[in-house]
């Protein structure tokens, strides 16, 4: 046990106030995790994470920790929402260098860029695209990590998203409306 010399006796706070109106208190956040998972090399992985609370997204954060045997320069992420809005995280030439992503959240508040931070990255970075495009949809349903991994050869087991997750602002006013669903037409061969 500690000594009995190593304790705080006393202590307090001094706050000044006025009459003015105090400032809203924050938006209330939710977070939503998603599972760690193995990341293929030379492909394409995802994971999915069901958020079954409804709400009108008013902002979106994501963090990620995840690892490569080489370096994770080599990964590309997306986030994809429930409405199919696709938001770039890190593009592949991805700025960043190291072994790891180590609770990396991408905000689009963040004064960080990846290029302009080295490693370890365990802050608040911009992310490559805007998260603002999702703000106004419903937050409830599949949303979808995306992560290209482009080195070759085996990968090792060392190559995973150790754990994800996104971090939402909602409130309770009307979504906008689900994108209206789309036809696929095919055109016919023709010679150049």
């Amino acid at each position: 046990s500690a000594p009995s010399s190593n304790v705080v006796t006393a202590w307090s706070i001094t706050v000044e106030s006025d009459n003015s109106t105090p400032s809203d208190p924050p938006a209330p956040t939710n977070d939503y995790n998603g599972s760690s998972f193995a990341i293929s090399s030379g492909a394409v992985t995802t994971d999915t994470l069901d958020v079954t609370d409804a709400g009108t997204i008013t902002d979106l954060n994501v963090t990620i920790s995840a690892t490569n045997a080489w370096d994770v320069g080599y990964y590309s992420f997306k986030i994809i929402s429930p409405y199919g809005t696709v938001v770039d995280l890190v593009n592949i030439p991805n700025p960043a260098e190291g072994l790891a992503f180590n609770n990396t959240t991408f905000d689009d508040e963040a004064t960080n860029t990846l290029s302009s931070e080295g490693q370890p990255y365990f802050d608040s970075f911009q992310p490559a695209g805007d998260l603002s495009d999702v703000d106004q949809e419903e937050m409830q349903g599949e949303w979808i990590l995306w992560v290209y991994n482009s080195s070759s050869g085996s990968a090792p087991s060392s190559n995973v998203v150790t754990a994800w997750s996104i971090t939402v602002e909602s409130d309770n006013s009307t979504p906008s409306d689900p994108p209206a669903p789309t036809n696929d037409y095919n055109g016919s061969s023709f010679a150049i």
